[in-house]
């Protein structure tokens, strides 16, 4: 099947991509949260692999990656008003992971409103792995703000980014 052959080719990308990033960044709690990403992509990649081969699909719950942002904006807010910290420059890196989701959001929703998925606990499958998608986009858009702009950032009290998630 073309769209299962497609969605996994974009969830290994993802993971790599999250992986590389989280290796390659010394700030603690950015770092954790790129490996809570590559471990979402990976367990969508899992999904589609035993939704390829007939088997039992693993679990699609919400391991909570919302909870884990917060607490790492909190962090990360903590260091920056204490010492300064410069956000890590991560531009393209971010563009690229916020290029992954909306590419993955696009191609699931335009197969759910297609004829690629026709069987209904698939179809709900679908549904859950593209709201995680989107959080994941929210996710790497509320660190793309953060690094241009991390005092105009933490200042807003309105401005609470996490609790969107």
């Amino acid at each position: 099947m073309i769209f299962l052959n497609f969605a996994k080719e974009v969830e290994r990308k993802g993971f790599e991509h999250y992986t590389k990033l989280a290796d390659a960044t010394p700030v603690r709690e950015i770092a954790g949260i790129f490996l809570f990403l590559a471990r979402e992509e990976k367990r969508h990649l899992e999904i589609f692999e035993a939704w390829d081969k007939g088997a039992a699909i693993p679990s699609i719950e919400d391991f909570g990656i919302s909870k884990h942002a917060v607490k790492a904006f909190q962090i990360l807010s903590e260091h920056f008003k204490t010492a300064g910290t410069p956000a890590i420059n991560h531009d393209d890196a971010y563009e690229k992971a916020l290029e992954f989701e909306n590419k993955s959001i696009r191609f699931y929703t335009e197969a759910l409103n297609g004829n690629a998925v026709s069987d209904e606990s698939q179809k709900t499958i679908l549904e859950s792995i593209i709201d995680q998608e989107k959080t994941h986009a929210r996710l790497i858009t509320s660190l793309m703000e953060f690094q241009r702009h991390p005092g105009e950032w933490l200042e807003n009290a309105e401005f609470r980014h996490p609790d969107d998630y």
